[in-house]
């Protein structure tokens, strides 16, 4: 009994030595988009990952719409619960990397007469509840539109931030009501401060020629497939000034002058003859010594 009361407390001790298993913190970042991004837990925002966003939409969104898609999970504002007003879906579009040139000529008439003409069915389109904004600092692009649903008893918000990429365009979408956007653009200086690109991965680590890039532009990324009704030549004409686009065409036109210019800077190949030359007589052979002096013989 008494070896007992020695035992016990040893192995009390022996185990509290162990380290318990490391678990996750809010300090925690978490990789997304295959390690292109890392989203840092904010308290203020509780985090539903891609996997739990079926279940939970189904148990707290009630069917109601999303602004874009969440592939990569959502951001619910904490003490929301238990039906939170407003929410943010997080996606990644990897497509390809989108240039900021047209920042200095994002026309918002233009683009909210692109989107009324294409969203021809319902939620009505009613105005911009932000115009469109750029940050060329951070490179984020921030709209926001207001329409009527439900036969027009809701003024819905559709707010949308884009954050671009090397690779991509990383999308916070919010779908929300009109009465929600003084708390959304307060809060959003947090959920800014979330959201990183890793390393390697920013808006200027982009490689012209070697990554890939698409001729979208700013104004692409608001209104769409709505640019190629109406303002076709606009966007062609922000894809041809694009970087990626004039560094193809410098080298398309380096490889095919390049024989040219060698013919001018190259060495030159030595001259050919004429036709009506002669070509220069062979060298003449040695004559053959003959012996005259009798035929010899074999012990000669």
């Amino acid at each position: 009994m008494r070896l007992l009361n020695l035992v016990i407390p040893l192995v009390c001790a022996l185990l509290s030595g162990i380290p318990s298993p490391a678990r996750a913190t809010e300090e925690t970042p978490l990789s997304l988009a295959d390690k292109a991004v890392t989203l840092t837990p904010n308290p203020a925002f509780r985090y539903v990952a891609a996997g739990d966003t079926k279940a939970f939409l189904e148990r707290h969104w009630r069917g109601r719409p999303l602004a874009g898609g969440a592939g990569l999970g959502l951001l619910i504002p904490v003490g929301s619960a238990p039906e939170p007003a407003w929410l943010v879906v997080l996606s990644y579009d990897g497509g390809g990397h989108v240039s900021d040139l047209d920042a200095g000529r994002l026309d918002a008439d233009a683009l909210l007469a692109a989107l009324k003409s294409a969203g021809g069915g319902t939620p009505r389109l009613t105005g911009w509840a932000q115009p469109p904004r750029y940050d060329d600092s951070s490179h984020t692009l921030v709209w926001a539109t207001r329409s009527l649903a439900d036969g027009g008893a809701v003024d819905a918000l559709d707010y949308h931030v884009r954050l671009l990429g090397r690779r991509g365009v990383l999308n916070l979408d919010i779908a929300a009501r009109m009465n929600d956007l003084p708390t959304i653009e307060g809060e959003m200086p947090a959920l800014l401060s979330m959201i990183r690109f890793t390393p390697g991965n920013g808006y200027r680590d982009y490689v012209a020629i070697a990554d890939r890039s698409v001729t979208l532009g700013l104004s692409g990324l608001i209104a769409g497939d709505a640019l190629v009704k109406g303002g076709l030549l606009d966007h062609l004409w922000a894809g041809i000034r694009s970087q990626s686009f004039i560094y193809l065409v410098a080298v398309l036109i380096v490889m095919l002058g390049a024989p040219r210019l060698s013919r001018y800077w190259g060495p030159k190949p030595p001259p050919a003859p004429a036709r009506d030359q002669e070509p220069p007589a062979p060298p003449p052979s040695p004559p053959r010594h003959e012996d005259h002096d009798g035929h010899k013989g074999p012990w000669s």
